[in-house]
This record gives C-alpha cells, structure tokens and sequence, in this order.
C-alpha cells in the first residue's frame, strides 16, 4: 500500500478557515462580554454549534492511498476504494473555475462533498486537482501533495491490470 499526503491548503482555502474561524471565535467570546451572567445560560447552543462545524470539517480531510489495484480515499467517516479497472481516465485538473456545491464543504479546511451535481470531491487545495473519471461517469477530485506522481502511479498502477 503506497500512501500519499494531502496537498496542504491553498491561500483561498487558508483565508476561509481563518476567517470562519475569527467569527466563530467572536461570535462565542463577544457576547460572553457583553451579556450579563444569567442572559449568557442561552450561549451553550450556539457554541456547540459553533465548535462542531469546524471540527467535523476537519475530520473530512482525506488519506489517499494505492494498493491492490484500488485507489483508496479514506477520511474518518468514509473509505473509498476505487478499482483501477473501473477509471477512464486519470488527469491533473488545473481549472479552478465556478463551481456549484450540491451537498458538502465549500472552504472550511478544503472541499468536500458533492459538486457539479454527482462529482464528489476530496479536495484540500484547488490548484493541486486529481480528477479520476470511472465508466459510470462518476468523478472523484482529490488532491495529493503531488498530483503528477500520483497520476503517474495510478496510469502504472491501471496498465499493470487487464
């Protein structure tokens, strides 16, 4: 089983985390200030909230690995095992274009879920694309540290099955 980082993430990316991340921490520290002691008792709901969204964000973040002729994107509530034999086709994916979310995480520590309607996405850095096409037409979009390594060792990986 070869395994392969996750790319780090990219400015944009980086920026909405912070971001997100300044107004969860406002949004929970101001009104602690600002409210008496028994007005305050109502706050524990939104910090919940407030704390949950980025943590379980968090947890999306993808391993990848290539082994037994499976490409394989695992995180802490899924693991993917996509047959070789299955992909079309395999390429780095440079766009970085609009986009539609349909279900999932649009910024917050990378990308992940459904977007373009079916095409499910993996991705922690939008300029280091993998874009895996299956016969079914499905698309995966990861992103590995290396993209060009890890197409590479897909295309050797798929021309080593029938």
């Amino acid at each position: 089983m070869k395994t392969f980082p996750t790319a780090g993430m990219d400015r944009t990316t980086l920026l909405y985390t912070l971001l997100f991340a300044l107004i969860c921490s406002g949004a929970i520290i101001l009104p602690l200030i600002f409210l008496e002691e028994e007005e305050a008792g109502f706050l524990w709901i939104p910090t919940v909230v407030l704390v949950a969204a980025p943590t379980l964000a968090y947890l999306l973040i993808p391993k990848l690995a290539l082994g037994d002729g499976k490409v394989i994107i695992k995180n802490t509530f899924v693991k993917i095992s996509v047959p070789v034999v299955s992909i079309t086709g395999v390429e780095r994916y440079d766009k970085v274009g609009f986009n539609i979310r349909s279900f999932g995480v649009g910024g917050l520590f990378g990308y992940f879920g459904y977007f373009n309607g079916n095409d499910v996405w993996y991705v922690t850095n939008i300029k280091k694309k993998v874009k895996i096409t299956m016969k079914t037409g499905k698309v995966y979009m990861v992103s590995p540290e290396n993209p060009d390594a890890f197409v590479a060792e897909i295309l050797k990986m798929k021309a080593s099955f029938p």
